[in-house]
């Protein structure tokens, strides 16, 4: 089962997985298919996690980090005016917000790896999607339009993505050439290909020609990091998910800890049979642990975590029961938004994209990329066709600096040369009793990756919902700071006003985030993928032909 949010990237995968190969081709497959098909977030020019867990309990499962890092000759005072205030576009719209790119390496090094075919097998699919070309669709229609402004700033980009001055429309054909080419190279010689030569020297051209300081000797010099995966343990299922630099799968275990010592099938039994307008169970209580959970998860976010190469962060003592206890111990039955001060904020974009592989064999890999916000920087190298990230404006840069998603951050995500930004990307893989995948999931979404992936598998595994219902289910989101606690629409009005009641402060959405990619696995083995109907991805079969 592959499930990715652009149907031509999910059957190029499901088609490597035909082709026989495993978790890790496809999954590097239908990455680099969303590099063409999905460029407001798939990319060679950006970053990103991922995990990759055995049909064998017995074998380790891996946990490999490609974010971006920062170029040696990045400094915090070249996105401040001459007041010494931030300037927030340097680091969205200009070559200053471009980070080390960490896909090409990334993809490539857990392909060969993990995988079994041939590097060049895997990028075939995507070769011939930018080659070919494809139609339109109508989300990526939108955000072209929706981003028109930042893309204009940049020649490459308007070459790519606009015909007369206007943006692609929906229906209208895009091939990319030059993307064509690049890719080509990349799966003759593998890494190399991007990281030195031709494609490189382009690269750093269009950086600097955008005001940015990207050189050479920062893309020869980029590594991956294979880490050890954080592992917990909730209602008898493991989860296996992102170490720092990732935010996500700290918080995450936090939260799920924090909610385990609370009642919570006592508080859903009594609320199913008083309130049969909720059929699963969301009372009062339940939700007021959430979102103070979720605030106190933040609250460490801010003051603790960083990239761990540069900064130690204390995951034992985050995840100890003792220190979960006092956590929990200190949610009172009102909300408490001001439970800890405020460091410094920081942003961090919500233009990800995930996706999620179950092989035959069962073999799982969640794996989540990015580019920052919407097209990253908007940055296209001209030769290469590569589109690149803005991940620097994911630092702390400046103290007290405007915070454009809300996030906040202190000296643990300061800008220095090398180092990853703090990432809240959760890619995750459940197994039962630690033995069998169960789950894998994973999204995009800035801060709100966290609070999504949460609510999936709450909902799945305490309120039983089944996946298609816990992934369209409505979300909420609470991050700290700011105090108020996000809600999507499709709440019932009785938890709403349960909330109220707890003196939380609301804010009512219009729109729903997060584009969650899931699969489960039924009893008997049998894969149930789910593409989160908030966008317009799919979930493919791999079945294999024999010949």
């Amino acid at each position: 089962m592959v499930v990715s949010e652009q149907p031509l990237a999910t059957e190029a995968g499901a088609a490597i997985l035909a082709r026989g190969g495993n978790a890790a081709d496809a999954a590097v497959a239908t990455a680099l298919a969303l590099a063409v098909v999905h460029p407001q977030a798939g990319n060679l020019g950006g970053g990103g996690f991922a995990v990759w867990v055995a049909h064998d309990p017995a074998v380790e499962p891996l946990f490999l980090d490609f974010r971006e890092t920062a170029p040696a000759a990045l400094r915090a005072e070249l996105f401040l005016d001459e007041n010494g205030a931030r300037v927030p576009e340097r680091s969205l719209e200009t070559g200053l917000g471009v980070g080390v790119p960490g896909s090409p390496r990334g993809l490539y090094d857990f392909q060969r790896r993990l995988g079994r075919l041939p590097f060049e097998a895997v990028v075939a699919p995507a070769i011939a999607l930018a080659r070919d070309g494809f139609a339109v669709d109508r989300w990526l229609a939108a955000d072209l339009a929706a981003e028109r402004r930042k893309l204009a700033l940049h020649p490459g980009a308007r070459a790519l993505f606009f015909v007369a001055d206007e943006p692609l429309a929906e229906g209208m054909r895009l091939c990319q050439p030059e993307l064509v080419r690049t890719l080509e190279r990349y799966a003759r010689e593998g890494p190399s290909a991007f990281y030195e030569g031709e494609v490189a020297e382009r690269i750093v051209l269009e950086v600097k020609a955008a005001e940015g300081v990207l050189a050479l000797d920062d893309l020869a010099g980029y590594r991956v990091h294979w880490r050890a995966p954080l592992r917990g343990w909730f209602r008898g299922l493991e989860l296996i998910t992102a170490p720092p630099p990732s935010s996500g799968g700290i918080a995450l275990l936090q939260v799920l800890a924090m909610l385990d010592g609370f009642p919570l099938d006592e508080e859903r039994i009594r609320q199913r049979a008083e309130d049969a307008a909720d059929p699963v169970g969301l009372s009062g209580r339940v939700l007021h642990w959430w979102v103070e959970s979720l605030r106190l998860a933040f609250a460490d976010r801010a003051e603790y975590l960083g990239d761990p190469d540069f900064h130690p962060v204390p995951v034992e003592t985050l995840l100890s029961p003792e220190r979960i206890n006092r956590l929990r111990v200190g949610i009172g039955e009102l909300a408490n938004p001001l439970a800890r001060a405020l460091p410094a904020p920081a942003r961090e974009g919500g233009e990800t994209t995930h996706l999620s592989v179950l092989d035959a064999d069962g073999n799982a890999v969640s794996l989540t990329t990015t580019l920052n916000t919407t097209f990253g920087a908007g940055i296209v190298a001209r030769g290469a066709g590569v589109l690149l990230n803005n991940q620097i404006d994911d630092f702390a840069i400046l103290a007290g600096s405007p915070n454009e998603y809300g996030l906040v951050g202190g000296a643990a995500n300061a800008l220095r040369p090398g180092k990853r930004p703090l990432s809240s990307m959760t890619p995750t893989v459940v197994r039962d009793g630690g033995q069998v995948v169960k789950y894998v999931l994973g999204s995009p979404g800035g801060p709100r990756i966290i609070t999504s992936v949460l609510g999936v598998l709450l909902r799945a595994v305490v309120y039983e919902q089944d996946l298609a219902a816990a992934v369209a289910a409505p979300r909420l989101h609470q991050q700290w700071s700011p105090p108020a606690t996000k809600l999507e629409p499709g709440w019932d009005e009785l938890s709403v006003q349960a909330l109220r009641n707890r003196s939380h402060v609301l804010e009512l959405s219009e729109t729903r985030w997060g584009r969650v990619q899931a699969i489960a696995v039924e009893v008997g083995g049998e894969p149930v993928g789910v593409s989160d109907p908030r966008g317009g991805g799919a979930a493919r079969r791999g079945e294999r032909v024999e010949k």
